[in-house]
């Protein structure tokens, strides 16, 4: 009988280890694929930023933009009417 005690204590203890370690293993997997699902996270973060940003900077540069091609146009005026100062006078 007393060797049957010994089989079951070590068979409870064979059975308490694997478990255990199945914990352990479940534990790991669960962490790991958390992980995962963060750093995805931090893309649909980072990507919505990056329209967000993109947006801005697109709706910053209309004004410059036009600005710039009114800036042009000015100059390019100027030029023609020195030009046609300039013929005038001779």
């Amino acid at each position: 009988m007393k060797m049957i005690n010994t089989r079951s204590r070590m068979r409870n203890r064979q059975l308490l280890k694997a478990a255990a370690c199945g914990l352990a293993l479940v534990g790991l997997l669960v962490g790991c694929s958390e992980e995962k699902q963060e750093a995805e996270e931090k893309g649909v973060v980072e990507r919505a930023s990056d329209a967000v940003a993109h947006k801005a900077a697109e709706q910053l540069n209309k004004p410059l933009d036009k600005a710039k091609d009114s800036q042009a146009l000015q100059n390019m005026q100027n030029q023609q009417m020195e030009k046609m100062t300039e013929e005038a006078q001779q």
